[in-house]
């Protein structure tokens, strides 16, 4: 006995607190059950809330991945649910004599696993070849208090993360839209959320407005509001003050207004304000389908409020920086569009002078007695020209004003880049295109048009600093990111050089206002991303696009 732990569990303490891994640690428990037990197998089967059903995941013995590896049981209390379905149902244990699971069983035990809210989240199944469990119910219900603790260690670990994740990305996006993202992900990766919305509040309109969302509402964002005060999502931005609620369909505040999943299929509903100094800044909202099987609750918990309330609060925060960083940049960009309205009337006007020389001449032309046709030609030629320039920085002018504004779309990166690239490039001349698009990369959410354009802005650029030799265009995967790669052939830049290349009206170009890399800045800042210039001076440069990518939500569970 140590400090009244019955000898049995001294061992799988002790090796369940050595292992960080949730899967070994179950695997350690399962082998210290069937050994303590005197049992041939025990497997552990986890809970799957949204199918109703419980899969076999882990076990020891000498035959337990054939006979029972990822096989499913439906909870309830027939047989047919055989004895781990019942137990799951009852969350009791259950013994019965005879083959059930496993062939040729003299007798099984199935013991339910709870987690510290006494909700059901697996069940513990042991066989014999000969005799009966009843001895042993105490000893594995122990064990399965045990795989509890191992359970919300997990859920623990998970939780940690996601804040983690959270906290983390205050320092990386730049946008209100590219946190909120971010949040809207996270919560809904460790919630195991049907849906998942946030909404902020206009300060001028006093409405609160969907921002970012899973579920059905995500095609409607742009029409989506609520005043203060209406339903429960303006219930809680007007009070400061969350709501847990079961069955909200019954609460006077209920209006069922805008969900993302039908009224009637909704079990449980949780929102909390997101706050900062005093002040209600927005609202972030999950709900929970009913299961379609009566037996399993998949309700939200205190636990989830508190995790949702902690996100909320670095939410807070996070608003709170990417609003000020958004002042610093329109301030910024109010002081580049002076320079760029200076810049470019300057530019223009240039060109209206031109132009007037050019209608002076072919007046002239026109009362000589003699059409003198490759004069007119050429004065023709000269008008398109300085007409063509006009349009080119009355271009760069619309581009570089709208850079930012972007409508996202989920869009394959190589499809992109392929086509881009098949547009820009020149068919015929000395300098060679090699593409390398990485394989299976993820998908990101983009504003095809505006990605598009930086894409082609780095292979034009890469083209005015190559007379000949080989342009590389490279897409890679790089954890959660994708990057796109655009490496040239010419001289390269300076270290010096290479912060001031994305500022406005910088440009090493003849012909242009110096827009180019700034407006590709402006379009990766506004994707949540960033945009460097990675090459060595002398060999070529090299611009790397990094944007995020969209989750893999077929993850590994645990």
């Amino acid at each position: 006995m140590i400090m009244g732990v019955p000898n049995p569990f001294v061992a799988v303490l002790r090796a369940i607190h050595r292992e960080s891994r949730p899967e070994a640690a179950l695997e350690t428990l399962c082998q210290a059950a069937r050994e303590a037990t005197g049992s041939r197998h025990c497997v552990f089967a986890m809970l799957n809330e949204e199918a109703g059903d419980l899969e076999v995941w882990y076990g020891a013995g000498p035959d337990w991945e054939r006979l029972a590896k990822s096989r499913r049981f439906t909870l309830g209390t027939e047989d047919q649910s055989g004895i781990a379905g019942v137990a799951a149902a009852t969350q009791m244990s259950v013994v019965r004599e005879g083959a059930g699971l496993f062939k040729d069983a003299g007798s099984e035990i199935a013991v339910p696993v709870r987690d510290q809210d006494s909700r059901l989240r697996a069940v513990l199944v042991l066989d014999r070849a000969a005799g009966a469990f009843a001895d042993q119910r105490e000893t594995l219900e122990g064990f399965a208090e045990i795989a509890g603790l191992i359970l919300d260690r997990a859920e623990q670990d998970a939780r940690e993360e996601a804040l983690i994740q959270v906290g983390g990305s205050l320092d990386q996006v730049l946008t209100e839209t590219a946190l909120v993202e971010r949040v809207i992900r996270t919560a809904e990766e460790t919630l195991r959320l049907a849906s998942c919305s946030l909404f902020l509040l206009d300060p001028r309109t006093q409405l609160l407005t969907l921002r970012g969302t899973i579920g059905a509402l995500k095609e409607s964002m742009e029409t989506v509001s609520y005043a203060l005060g209406e339903g429960f999502t303006g219930w809680v931005a007007q009070n400061g003050e969350p709501i847990l609620l079961d069955d909200p369909q019954t609460d006077p505040r209920w209006r069922g207004k805008f969900v993302e999943i039908p009224s009637p299929q909704i079990a449980s509903f949780l929102a909390v304000p997101i706050v900062s100094r005093g002040k209600t800044l927005g609202v972030i909202r999950a709900l929970r389908r009913k299961p379609e099987n009566k037996f399993v609750d998949n309700r939200f918990s205190n636990r989830d409020l508190r995790l949702l309330q902690a996100i909320a609060e670095q939410v807070a925060a996070g608003l709170e920086i990417a609003r000020g960083v958004e002042r610093i940049l329109r301030d910024g960009r109010m002081i580049a569009w002076g320079e760029l309205s200076a810049k470019s009337s300057h530019m223009i006007g240039n060109r209206v002078f031109a132009l007037k020389g050019d209608v002076n001449e072919l007046k002239h032309l026109l009362h000589e007695p003699e059409m003198d046709q490759p004069a007119l030609l050429e004065v023709q030629s000269s008008l398109q020209a300085n007409l063509g320039r006009i349009d080119e920085i009355l271009q760069d002018f619309r581009d570089f004003l709208t850079a930012t504004q972007i409508k996202r779309n989920i869009t394959d990166v190589n499809s992109l880049v392929r086509e881009t690239a098949d547009e820009v490039f020149p068919k015929r001349g000395e300098v060679k295109l090699d593409i390398d698009l990485a394989q299976e990369l993820p998908r990101i959410e983009a504003d095809g048009t505006r990605l598009r354009r930086a894409v082609s802005e780095l292979i034009e650029n890469a083209l005015h600093h190559c007379d000949a030799g080989t342009i590389h265009l490279r897409t890679v995967r790089d954890g959660s990111n994708v990057k796109i790669e655009v490496q040239d052939c010419g001289p390269g830049i300076e270290e010096a050089r290479k912060a001031m290349v994305f500022q406005p009206f910088y440009s090493g170009r003849v012909r242009g206002m110096g827009l180019g890399l700034s407006i590709v800045k402006g379009i990766v800042d506004a994707h949540g991303g960033e945009v460097q210039e990675c090459g060595i001076p002398g060999e070529g440069a090299c611009f790397v696009m990094t944007l995020p990518a969209v989750p893999d939500h077929n993850r590994e569970q645990s």
